[in-house]
């Protein structure tokens, strides 16, 4: 309606092509005298239920829109000042704000059905589910609990229509279901809905998420085939054929079981919390065993047996010849040639498509400390200075030379095959903060924010630096996260008014802040000064501060100690201090 009420009419300019929907047009003209400005308001309304709905929502609109845009105003400035980042580093602390209203701008609300984070604008502005998951893991960590426990419900409500527990993959706004999930997605959401009960304490919200984890986990088992202790199908590598033994599945599955081991023990389910503990600790031990391949000092693609193992090389190499990565070509035919020579009828590790969910062993913690360090130092290999490739084998030659990627022009060189994309750099840079690795995954976080604003406006692109969904759900996983869950080092336990603070910042940040960060019903701030501490609260909580060498002075609500003996209640061994 151009006015209330009032229709245009689509006469002659209905569109060509087939299919439901209608479009419109309506023309104006304007005389405007040098110097002078006129001011057109356009009000945009719409109903899925009827056109009574649609006038009375666009009535509304036309006579409160002042109202509402002050409204608007004052939500931004609240996101703004909560959570807020202070750092040596402009650029990273600019995207870090804006990748904030960034996820407010993909909140949406369907009625008769969720809540939700869109997965990307402009071409998915649905649900997916792992894109709702790694969404919320970052939204706790910048204090977006309520909107991520929204989401969380949101999944769970969608994910009903499987009876069986698994959670779903996409859905779209309609309803439907595109796909009723890939096997990563269950184990991810279970893992994820503790986390965010860690932030929030919401015992009503982890009551509904633990009966969704004990029939996933009986999903989940179900999926082992071989009865090996790894589910088997597709996880979040979407290439043809790779739905073998996949490494993000299994690293996210003993995430799974740590995180309902915790679930029962705090309903004080004894057998279920046993039975939990025992399948991760069983897990981590074997993915540090059968998954580590010890001649590529990374941990697998995949396992399979030799003639699936064959059959995806082949593919690979069809893909790097087709991409033009002669480099890839040669080491995928001299793995091709050592797979033949395998005697074995078993199953193997196999890396060779050097994907980024190589690392989610690092991600989860899941990894040996010394093989992580291995795995992280082999990871260097597959960037640029954008970040991390989404398929290792799909890296230009160049990459490594920066005077000759910048002779490279962007749109030949960036699309979806052939990927940078930011979930992979953020977990690369989770990952090396993980294992101490700071400088590192600071590194990580600079290549990534090298795409920010660098085509739209305080965004940053699905593929960097400028192709795919300008706006994309996952960026606040991975840039929030390792800032300040791993530089910060804030690792809360809300449920027990308890929250542990481990900073480790990288060399070139001597200092940094965050301040208004909400946790559960507390808020704190953190600001660390060179060699000062300083912390406070709103709530008379339990803070275990474990610091770092050369600590002179930590203050928490004005209680100030100093270093000078044992004065700060300082555990000479652990180097903790607790309040």
């Amino acid at each position: 309606s151009n006015e209330a009420g009032a229709e245009i009419e689509a006469g002659n300019c209905l569109p060509d092509h087939k299919g439901q929907g209608l479009e419109a047009a309506s023309k104006y003209d304007l005389e405007i005298a040098p110097g002078d400005n006129q001011v057109l308001q356009f009000f945009i309304s719409g109903s899925a239920n009827n056109k009574a709905e649609a006038v009375a929502n666009f009535q509304q609109i036309k006579t409160k829109w002042s109202t509402l845009v002050v409204n608007k105003k004052e939500q931004y400035q609240t996101i703004e000042k909560t959570a807020r980042l202070t750092v040596p580093d402009a650029t990273i602390q600019q995207a870090f704000e804006w990748t904030k209203y960034a996820s407010d701008w993909l909140r949406f609300e369907i009625p008769g059905q969720a809540t939700g984070i869109a997965a990307g604008i402009p071409d998915y502005p649905w649900w997916f589910g792992c894109d709702q998951t790694y969404s919320t893991r970052g939204l706790v960590t910048v204090g977006m609990a309520d909107f991520a426990t929204e989401i969380m419900e949101g999944l769970m409500s969608l994910s009903e229509s499987n009876p069986s527990g698994q959670i779903v993959h996409e859905v779209s706004t309609n309803g439907a279901v595109f796909n009723p999930g890939n096997i990563n997605e269950t184990p991810h959401f279970i893992a994820t809905a503790w986390e965010l009960f860690c932030w929030t304490g919401d015992e009503a919200f982890l009551t509904k998420a633990y009966q969704q984890t004990q029939k996933g986990l009986t999903w989940l088992e179900a999926q082992d085939k071989d009865n090996n202790s790894y589910p088997d199908g597709h996880g979040m590598m979407e290439i043809h054929g790779r739905n073998a033994e996949m490494v993000d599945v299994i690293a996210y599955t003993y995430e799974a079981y740590e995180a309902a081991a915790k679930m029962a023990a705090h309903f004080e389910d004894e057998e279920l919390q046993k039975k939990y503990a025992e399948k991760a600790a069983a897990l981590k031990t074997k993915i540090n065993s059968d998954w580590w391949v010890p001649n590529e000092a990374s941990f697998a693609d995949f396992r399979s047996d030799k003639t699936k193992a064959i059959e995806l090389v082949k593919g690979a190499i069809v893909r790097a010849d087709t991409l033009g990565k002669s480099w890839s070509v040669e080491d995928l035919k001299v793995a091709e040639a050592s797979i033949g020579k395998i005697k074995s009828t078993g199953v193997e590790a196999y890396a060779f498509y050097h994907n980024w969910v190589v690392n989610t062993p690092l991600e989860t913690g899941a990894a040996d400390p010394e093989k992580a360090l291995l795995a992280l130092e082999i990871g260097q290999k597959y960037v640029n200075p954008f970040g991390v490739y989404v398929t290792g084998i799909d890296r230009k030659q160049v990459d490594n030379n920066p005077g000759a990627f910048a002779s490279l022009k962007a749109k030949e060189s960036f699309n979806y095959t052939g990927a940078v994309m930011t979930l992979p750099t953020g977990v690369q840079a989770i990952s090396a903060a993980r294992y101490g690795q700071s400088d590192q995954a600071l590194d990580y976080l600079q290549r990534m924010v090298r795409s920010f604003s660098y085509a739209a406006p305080g965004s940053m692109y699905e593929v960097s630096p400028d192709y795919g969904m300008v706006v994309q759900a996952w960026n606040i996983y991975a840039l929030a996260r390792p800032i300040v869950s791993h530089f910060l080092g804030i690792q809360p336990e809300a449920y027990r008014k308890y929250i542990k603070i481990q900073p480790q910042l990288p060399s070139a940040w001597p200092e940094m802040k965050l301040e208004q960060l909400p946790i559960g019903a507390n808020i704190i701030d953190v600001a660390i000064e060179k060699n000062t501490y300083e912390i406070n609260q709103t709530q008379d909580w339990e803070i275990e501060l474990i610091l770092p060498e050369g600590v002179s002075t930590v203050n928490v609500n004005g209680n100030s100690r100093s270093m000078d003996g044992n004065s700060l209640g300082l555990n000479s061994k652990t180097n903790k201090i607790s309040w």
